[in-house]
């Protein structure tokens, strides 16, 4: 496989590279490629002996801007998937580049009101329409574009604010990105949300709370409620006493008042995008 290239630029690395935007950068586009990865290989998550098999392996940084490098190493692992019996490296990167052109036309569509409708085929890729848009791709990109998605909208809230013009990826010797965001595109994943008017009472389990931000993170594991089991982000709404909140962390189940904000989702439907806490029950 060409070797590939990962390339952040802008006025922040004019006289160096300050090693929290490059590692951010870095850990993003890891966590993108990991996706690609989860999904092909069948994997929920990458585990310490995942790790040792599969990794992205910088072989040259450049100056000036932060210019990276790189191969996908895949050692000693068979992925399977339907109608295909095995995938390497330049694979993983098919599938990733077309993830990013997946999304940035799901999230461009949802932004401007049009929400994308998919028709699944029975070899299990997917036709993707966006009024008389017509687009055809695998079935694995619908899968690691859902996981995908945040990790590039870490990626892309990086660019603007003066810090970086430029965030790309492709093959090295290709005049072409097969990844390219520009600082126009800080907003390209992000999506519309709304907060509900009516209070919402959920069970749940606090387990992170950051005192100094008053936000945190919480799981809902008890089924029936008004928002399906998994983990949220929250936020404290209005100026209450923190200290309640941290008591909360003691607890195995806690009942808590939100407001939900929702986010309508590129792949169909309604997500939670956070909670808003209004208070502690009794």
């Amino acid at each position: 496989m060409e070797e590939l290239q990962f390339k952040i630029d802008g006025p922040i690395l004019k006289d160096g590279v300050p090693l929290p935007v490059a590692i951010s950068a870095l850990s993003s586009f890891q966590s993108i490629v990991d996706k690609t990865y989860l999904v092909t290989a069948e994997k929920s998550r990458i585990t310490a002996s995942e790790r040792e098999k599969f990794y992205i392996k910088a072989t040259e940084f450049k100056h000036g801007s932060l210019l990276t490098y790189f191969e996908i190493a895949l050692q000693g692992v068979q992925l399977g998937l339907p109608l295909v019996s095995s995938l390497g490296p330049q694979n993983i990167w098919d599938l990733t580049k077309d993830t990013f052109s997946m999304l940035k036309l799901v999230c461009g569509a949802v932004r401007s009101g049009n929400q994308p409708t998919y028709e699944f085929n029975n070899n299990g890729d997917v036709d993707l329409r966006i009024g008389d848009e017509h687009h055809h791709y695998h079935g694995p990109v619908f899968q690691i574009a859902q996981l995908a998605l945040p990790n590039y909208q870490d990626l892309a809230h990086l660019l603007g604010n003066r810090k970086l013009t430029e965030v790309s990826a492709g093959h090295r010797f290709s005049s072409k990105h097969d990844i390219y965001l520009g600082e126009a595109d800080r907003d390209a994943f992000d999506i519309p949300t709304k907060i509900q008017k009516e209070t919402t009472e959920l069970k749940c389990e606090v387990f992170d709370f950051n005192k100094y931000k008053n936000s945190g993170k919480l799981s809902v594991s008890d089924a029936g409620q008004a928002i399906p089991l998994g983990d949220y982000n929250f936020t404290i709404f209005g100026n209450q006493d923190n200290v309640e909140y941290i008591y909360t962390l003691l607890k195995p189940q806690v009942t808590l008042y939100c407001l939900v904000e929702e986010a309508v989702s590129p792949f169909g439907g309604v997500d939670v995008h956070k909670l808003h806490i209004t208070g502690v029950g009794s």
